[in-house]
């Protein structure tokens, strides 16, 4: 039987009202913003030469894959492996630090090779020392590096190639701001060192004798700068790994489309002029993501026998030759921080 028609009108007042009140209710609760949904991530960056990851900080990169970036800048690499070691730190976008990290224990996996140091790492000297390679290293009355840094590899690397014992050579401890004027002084007659020191050295009339590629017995120097992730991070979000190579691919795209931009970068980090910053930009070599995955590549990822974990074993020999670690870094403890499997993702399914 049909409901009287005032009845039937009732009816449809209510769940006019009903309906009216549930969309009022939904229209009241905030939508989720974009910046709700992205991951929260926590990146150490050392001051160097990192301009695709300056350019992606700048063109918001990171947020555009779906992470929601702090960035930490550290000076010295200390503080950055105490932040990765306790969990504050999340992800470590630096050089050798890195290696270091596994030396001490510290749990990582190094997802990407992001650019090789070693390209503008040189061997500066005076020009009245008489030298004019590597092979004249024993001439020297005193050169200057930073220990435990990749100056010390290369000079424990240039020694061995000259068949000269490191512990013949006399050597100053300097950090990189000091050795321009401990050259003008003459404290030291020669340095191993990067940029942008080792132009401000040249400029001021040093001679930029050999570059790391001259003396190194792997192809290519082994001056790795890599992106090294938490393990623990990596589980709890398994997403991140293929969006922060995304985000080198992207940063590589925005600087071959605005080269001034990542000039720029670079000037503004480094505190150097223009004409430093672009020579820095130019030289710079960063090995293409496609070639980290093949296992011919110096810089593979995909092959524990080579690429970056054997450049990461011969750095870390030098290393313990020089006296930076107490005891030799096992092989397969760095093959095993080395991940290709990210790279993968990436180039198989754009983080899909």
């Amino acid at each position: 039987m049909n409901a009287p028609k005032s009845t039937r009108v009732f009816r449809a007042i209510v769940a006019g009202l009903s309906m009216a009140l549930a969309t009022q209710a939904v229209a009241q609760t905030p939508a989720p913003t974009p910046k709700d949904t992205l991951i929260p991530i926590n990146i150490a960056m050392p001051l160097s030469s990192l301009w695709p990851a300056y350019m992606a900080r700048d063109l918001k990169l990171f947020e555009q894959v779906g992470l929601s970036p702090n960035f930490y800048q550290f000076n010295t690499g200390a503080p950055m492996i105490a932040g990765m070691k306790s969990g504050s730190l999340d992800v470590a976008w630096t050089g050798l630090a890195n290696l270091f990290m596994v030396g001490q224990g510290v749990p990582l996996r190094m997802i990407l090779y992001f650019q090789d140091q070693s390209s503008q790492l040189a061997f500066v000297v005076d020009p009245k020392s008489g030298i004019t390679s590597y092979k004249d290293i024993a001439k020297s009355k005193n050169i200057g590096v930073p220990t435990a840094t990749c100056s010390e590899v290369s000079l424990v690397l240039a020694a061995k190639a000259a068949g000269v014992q490191r512990t013949a050579l006399r050597t100053s401890n300097l950090t990189p701001n000091l050795l321009l004027g401990a050259l003008q002084n003459g404290q030291i007659d020669g340095t191993f060192i990067w940029g942008p020191w080792y132009l401000l050295m040249r400029d001021a009339g040093y001679k930029i004798v050999n570059w790391d590629k001259d003396y190194m017995p792997t192809n290519g120097g082994v001056c790795a700068g890599t992106v090294a992730v938490r393990p623990e991070f990596l589980a709890a979000h398994p997403s991140v790994g293929c969006k922060l190579i995304k985000v080198q691919a992207l940063a590589l795209q925005a600087g071959r489309k605005d080269p001034e931009h990542a000039v720029r970068t670079l000037q503004e980090a480094l505190n150097i002029t223009n004409k430093h910053a672009r020579e820095l930009y130019e030289t710079l070599y960063i090995p293409s993501i496609e070639s980290q995955l093949d296992p011919n590549s110096p810089w593979s990822l995909s092959n524990k026998d080579g690429g970056l974990a054997e450049k990461l074993y011969v750095a870390s020999e030098a290393l313990y030759e020089a006296g930076a670690f107490r005891t030799p870094i096992p092989k397969a403890l760095i093959q095993q921080s080395v991940d290709a499997k990210y790279i993968k993702e990436y180039l198989e399914t754009d983080c899909k």
